[in-house]
């Protein structure tokens, strides 16, 4: 029995079907079909809303989310998590040499947001001190911004820790 998932990518596409048929994942979407074979799978990474499965030549992405009537968004989790625990399973045997693992936590893009607006604000408070003659209170002010800056990127790397192998069942 194939199993399969479905999501609507646009209000304007219709619904795109992924299928596991026989060790290759068949994406259907209208007439037009593609087929991405596991075995030439390098690695598979998955979160709550989607999964990045990254071959040989090129990359697919299968999203969680769906637009549904009214171009609501709507939450297909159970299909998209058996799919993938499914695809997970069978490339664990085809592809011993891929890399399965979970996204990170959704922290990292906040923080990577604020890392970049202090480096801004550090450079425009050099900018307007320099203006305004003075130079000596922007350096120091800036280099209070830039050490939260340092202290934040710091942080980083704890952010997406997560099991190396994904669990395959």
């Amino acid at each position: 029995m194939a199993i399969s998932h479905s999501a609507r990518l646009s209000p304007l596409q219709g619904e795109t079907v992924w299928t596991l048929e026989d060790g290759e994942i068949v994406e259907r979407r209208g007439k037009r079909e593609r087929r991405y074979s596991l075995s030439k799978l390098k690695s598979l990474r998955s979160a709550e809303g989607g999964a990045i499965l990254t071959f040989a030549r090129g990359r697919l992405t299968i999203p969680a989310m769906s637009y549904s009537a009214g171009l609501r968004p709507e939450n297909r989790a159970t299909s998209f998590s058996a799919f993938i625990g499914a695809v997970a399973g069978t490339a664990a045997v085809t592809t011993p040499g891929a890399r399965f693992r979970n996204a990170g936590t959704p922290l990292a893009e906040p923080l990577i947001w604020a890392i970049g607006l202090l480096g801004a604000g550090a450079v425009a408070l050099l900018l307007f001190a320099a203006t305004a003659g003075a130079w000596t209170l922007g350096v120091a002010l800036a280099a209070r911004l830039v050490f939260v800056l340092i202290l934040a990127a710091g942080a980083l790397p704890w952010l997406d820790r997560s099991p190396g192998k994904m669990d395959a069942n």
